[in-house]
């Protein structure tokens, strides 16, 4: 029902009750290796490949603005810089967390049984991924968070550290923000 009606008032509480469930589901199963959930080892090994690739992935995100919608760029950092820097500090704890418990961590305990190889592993994930974004009725969303989801999922494949994934999704969520698609991930009340 949400992609059909207004999805700024149930997003984030059906998320954050999608991420405590998730997060109850996994902390009760004695399968489920609670050290990937922070792995601090992996943080201070993949943030320089994670940082690397998101530097191109920000200049992508600009080009795309660029194209696709030039008179948005940079616009909330110019036009709203209150709102831009409370996205900034809130963005990361109240939605890229609860995404990445879902998306990553639930996802690729729960369905490994499903998807045994890495590659239809990391495809379910990023799909899983971008579905959850066809609310906001745009292929900019689908294109950008499908291939974000690919990211995300093999980072949190090769290290098993929900941390360094909420890292990298925060960082290309702010740069996402920042250069101006910001439009395309929300859909604010008016």
């Amino acid at each position: 029902m949400i992609a059909f009606g207004d999805a700024a008032y149930a997003v984030f509480p059906l998320l954050w009750t999608a991420a405590a469930s998730c997060t109850w589901l996994l902390c009760r199963d004695a399968s489920f290796d609670r050290r990937s959930l922070w792995r601090s080892d992996a943080v201070s090994k993949g943030l320089p490949s994670v940082m690397g690739l998101w530097a191109v992935g920000a200049l992508l995100l600009a080009g795309l603005v660029h194209l696709v919608a030039p008179e948005n760029l940079f616009g909330l950092l110019r036009d709203r810089p209150n709102l831009w820097a409370a996205i900034m500090i809130g963005y990361p704890v109240l939605s890229v967390v609860p995404q990445n418990l879902v998306y990553r961590a639930f996802v690729f305990h729960r369905y490994r049984a499903l998807f045994p190889a890495r590659v239809p592993m990391i495809a379910a994930s990023a799909l899983a991924f971008a579905f959850a974004h066809t609310l906001f009725h745009n292929w900019v969303a689908l294109a950008i968070t499908l291939v974000g989801g690919v990211i995300f999922a093999r980072t949190y494949d090769r290290t098993r550290s929900l941390k360094l994934v909420c890292i990298e999704h925060a960082l290309y969520g702010c740069a996402a923000f920042t250069v101006g698609l910001g439009s395309f991930l929300y859909n604010a009340p008016r």
